[in-house]
């Protein structure tokens, strides 16, 4: 009977070493104990055993736990490269996208004047830009091309439609200009982008919605300019309002007004000129040279546009003044209507007063053949005024534009000028070809 009960213990003891069943092994103890084959003081021994390795085995299935949902948990950072690189918090407090673009072009020219066939990178930029604390926003865009800052502010965006925004950013003036190089109709702006507002350092507010936009910045001078320490730098103030009675996806209608003011200081001269539609080629077939005696210069301007479905159309005019100390004032404009229509059914997409680019709805790849695209454009600009013979130029643009992806496009351009009036081109006319390639990611 000794043997039968020490032989039960060791069975047990090693039951107890090697079992994680832990009610099962506690109801076999009991059974023995009641049936004396188990001694009190083994049964207490044998629970007090049963006890702690219950214990240990609860300490190490949490130690297990522990270690599964740390190795499981979602990361804090999302990552997406959906058009450019992007990392943002789950908890949307903070994120930060890498993006740029890369345009190539080609041009070969014909008629007069003589310009020079050839290639161009166009644009090469890279960009940081995200939030901050889910209400503060910032950007910094470099050009490589000519190795200038293009971009570089902070906003606060911590109120509902409002924006408020410090740094080096572009005037709020005209529809072409603030549409994305990446996203207009052409591959370059119409005649009358000679009057664009550029990029200045200074504050913009901004009140966004659907149906209306407002925005009025107070500007210093560029990023880049020079002067002597003694001397004050030009400043200026530049406001546009849109309004969009009809906004809907593939309905819109778009009218809006803007004016920029600028002074001219230190410098006190201005000039405007402008290329047939073109950049490989250097050649300006209206030019003002310098005008001396430069005090202030005013632009205005009338802006158009409508949506319905495939079709696109958009129009604007500009109208620059220029005072001039102990001599004429100086005052030139331009105008341009520009349409175009999807192949494929896209509409262009509008937010905040601007358009944004064509997005395929299928894409190459994907059964799709991207989306494709028709545009024709007329475009004038006059710099004569009295003695000022900066020349009077009209062209006609055709375009053809493939998005295969929606991070690439294509495009090629036909421009015809049709007449220029004055200045040193006086009575030429220029045949443009060109084609570009696209990143923009």
């Amino acid at each position: 009977m000794r043997f039968k009960k020490h032989l039960l213990t060791a069975v047990i003891g090693l039951t107890l070493s090697f079992s994680t069943n832990a009610s099962e092994l506690e109801t076999l103890i009991n059974m023995l104990h009641e049936n004396g084959m188990v001694t009190d003081e083994q049964y207490g021994r044998l629970m007090e055993e049963l006890a702690e390795n219950k214990a240990s085995n609860e300490q190490q299935k949490a130690e297990l736990d522990e270690k599964l949902a740390e190795a499981t948990k979602p990361s804090a950072v999302e990552i997406s490269t959906n058009g450019g690189l992007t990392l943002e918090t789950r908890d949307g407090q903070f994120s930060t996208k890498i993006g740029g673009r890369l345009q190539v072009d080609a041009a070969a020219y014909g008629g007069s004047p003589d310009m020079g066939d050839g290639t161009d990178i166009r644009r090469a930029r890279l960009y940081l830009a995200g939030t901050l604390y889910r209400d503060w926003g910032y950007k910094l865009e470099y050009e490589f091309d000519n190795s200038s800052i293009t971009d570089a502010f902070i906003s606060y965006d911590g109120f509902k439609n409002y924006q408020i925004m410090a740094g080096h950013f572009k005037d709020p003036f005209s529809l072409d200009y603030m549409i994305s190089a990446s996203n207009t109709m052409f591959m370059e702006r119409a005649l009358p982008t000679a009057f664009n507002a550029g990029r200045h350092v200074g504050v913009m507010g901004a009140r966004n919605s659907k149906h209306w936009t407002l925005a009025a910045a107070l500007m210093g001078d560029t990023a880049s300019s020079t002067r002597e320490a003694d001397e004050d730098e030009g400043w200026g103030w530049s406001t546009r309002g849109t309004l969009a009675p009809i906004n809907e996806s593939g309905k819109l209608l778009h009218l809006g007004l803007g004016f920029n003011y600028r002074d001219l200081q230190p410098s006190n001269t201005v000039r405007f000129s402008q290329a047939p539609e073109t950049n490989v080629s250097g050649v300006r077939i209206v030019d003002t040279d310098m005008l001396d005696n430069a005090d202030t210069m005013l632009k205005s301007g009338l802006e158009l546009a409508t949506v319905v479905g495939p079709f696109t159309a958009q129009a604007e005019y500009i109208r620059t003044s220029v005072k001039r100390d102990n001599i004429s004032d100086a005052d030139f404009d331009g105008w341009y209507l520009q349409s175009s229509y999807s192949l494929t059914g896209e509409s262009r997409p509008y937010k905040d007063g601007v358009f944004g680019g064509i997005k395929p709805n299928r894409q190459v790849g994907d059964g799709g053949i991207g989306a494709w695209e028709m545009a024709i454009r007329y475009s004038s600009l006059d710099l004569n005024d009295g003695a000022i013979e900066g020349g009077e130029a009209d062209s006609m643009t055709l375009g053809l534009n493939w998005y295969p992806i929606s991070m690439l496009r294509f495009s090629a351009n036909y421009v015809h000028v049709l007449d220029v009036d004055g200045g040193t081109y006086d009575g030429q006319e220029a045949d443009v070809f060109q084609v570009r390639s696209q990143w923009a990611f």
